[in-house]
């Protein structure tokens, strides 16, 4: 292992929000990050490790990105996806709009559009950026989320079947109080390898592979030695009080949780984190803290092939946290971190 900083030169990195709006380039030697305070788009090259400028973008008007933006995804090295819940739009990376999307209800052939549904972060664009990939959901509504293709040139939505879907170890807790009403279910998570997208989920082991070339899916799964492969369950489905949400959000997080997966292209393998926590003694917590955020408990890491079997395992508790906005480049694993308010990665090697 071994830590690098970025050297942002005359500019300022606003760390705040970390990298959550963030993706990075097919051959990975750019990262792109959101600045939400200064409405810009930092370009850090990688392979540098400087920062190459920072874009600013409009708020409003012709090349107007909207008041915030919640995701972003790259239909190729020129382009990027800036997108919110009211919308999508296509820049180039000088800021200047090439097209903009958006869901309505009642304007699209093929399946239907339902009530409230929208585009969860994040989504993936394709042919030119005219058509979009990812989890269609109602976030007030519902916890069921629906991978779908949205053609907004042809104007049709394809919700797409996943086999054996109804079998999966899901779980959803409703809590009804006095002052919230909100569902608590699994994460789900989109990424794009190559011409392959994957579906995973926090709460299970199980995967969703939707080949692009020709829209076919289909289900993969492994079982862990040192882990379970999937959360117990048998959560109360309402729950009446904040303080006893609490304590099944507890118990949620202290089963094992599983992050996404992160492509090795160097050594052709996927890795994937996954973690256990400790329960936290008071009470004061925010209600819908990230469950990274918890005390760890165990940490794992588990080494799958391009096939996605499951070729090694490794107890990481040692490392102290778990490993968050984590990528692969160079054969190694990079894991964002903070130090003293400038970007660091912490660079760690397998070897296998």
């Amino acid at each position: 292992m071994d830590t690098v900083l970025v050297d942002p030169g005359e500019e300022i990195i606003n760390l705040n929000g970390g990298l959550w709006s963030s993706t990075i380039n097919s051959d990975n030697s750019k990262l792109y990050r959101w600045d939400y305070q200064a409405f810009t788009l930092d370009i850090i090259n990688l392979d540098e490790l400087v920062l190459e400028r920072k874009v600013p973008f409009d708020k409003e008007g012709p090349n107007g990105v909207g008041s915030n933006v919640d995701w972003m995804s790259l239909p190729d090295d020129n382009q990027i996806l800036l997108a919110n819940f009211q919308g999508m739009g296509i820049f180039d990376l000088n800021g200047i709009k090439l097209s903009h999307h958006k869901l309505e209800k009642d304007k699209f052939e093929g399946d239907s559009l339902l009530e409230g549904e929208i585009f969860q972060r994040k989504s993936f664009p394709v042919a030119g950026g005219s058509v979009i990939y990812g989890l269609l959901v109602n976030p007030r509504m519902s916890p069921k989320v629906s991978l779908s293709k949205v053609d907004f040139e042809a104007k049709t939505i394809k919700k797409i079947k996943l086999p054996g879907e109804e079998e999966l170890p899901d779980y959803v807790v409703n809590g009804n109080t006095e002052n919230i009403s909100t569902i608590i279910t699994s994460e789900k998570t989109v990424q794009k390898f190559g011409d392959k997208l994957v579906l995973s989920s926090t709460g299970y082991t199980d995967l969703y592979i939707l080949d692009l070339k020709n829209d076919s899916v289909y289900h993969v799964d492994y079982s862990p030695k040192l882990s379970a492969k999937a959360k117990k369950g048998g959560y109360p489905s309402e729950v009446n009080t904040v303080e006893r949400l609490k304590e099944i959000i507890q118990v949620i997080h202290g089963e094992i949780n599983f992050q996404p997966l992160i492509w090795d292209e160097k050594n052709k393998r996927f890795y994937r984190f996954s973690f256990e926590t400790s329960p936290m003694e008071n009470t004061d917590w925010p209600l819908f803290q990230p469950a990274v955020l918890k005390p760890l408990s165990r940490l794992f890491l588990s080494i799958l092939d391009e096939d996605f079997n499951l070729l090694g395992e490794s107890d990481l508790t040692v490392l102290g946290s778990v490993p968050n906005y984590a990528f692969a480049k160079d054969g190694k694993i990079w894991i964002f971190e903070n130090i003293d308010d400038e970007l660091g990665f912490v660079r760690m090697e397998i070897k296998y």
